[in-house]
């Protein structure tokens, strides 16, 4: 897997939410490159509720441990709590990545 499928992965994840594509992100946290774990979870991040549920899923059925899921889970709570604070939004937590 490289950085140039997981981009177009988060693309269609983030615009369709379609399974597969969001499939493709959580396994990426599982990969010896921590580049694209990094990638994976920031575009899964960007998706909030849909990575939300993924992961839930992912976890429940033992694809995906705790461990693995859980700085990504923590991370799409913090941005949604930034998001909607009595309704104004007060920042958006972005995640800096270098590819190169």
């Amino acid at each position: 897997m490289d950085a140039n499928y997981m981009l177009a992965c988060g693309i269609v994840w983030r615009k369709t939410a379609d399974p597969e594509a969001g499939w493709e992100l959580v396994e990426a946290l599982e990969s010896p490159d921590p580049r694209l774990r990094l990638l994976a979870q920031s575009l899964l991040v960007e998706n909030g509720k849909d990575s939300m549920d993924l992961l839930e899923g992912a976890v429940a059925s033992g694809i995906l441990s705790p461990e693995v899921a859980g700085s990504c889970m923590a991370e799409i709570l913090r941005s949604g709590q930034a998001r909607q604070t009595g309704g104004q939004t007060i920042k958006q937590h972005w995640v800096d990545v270098s590819l190169c």
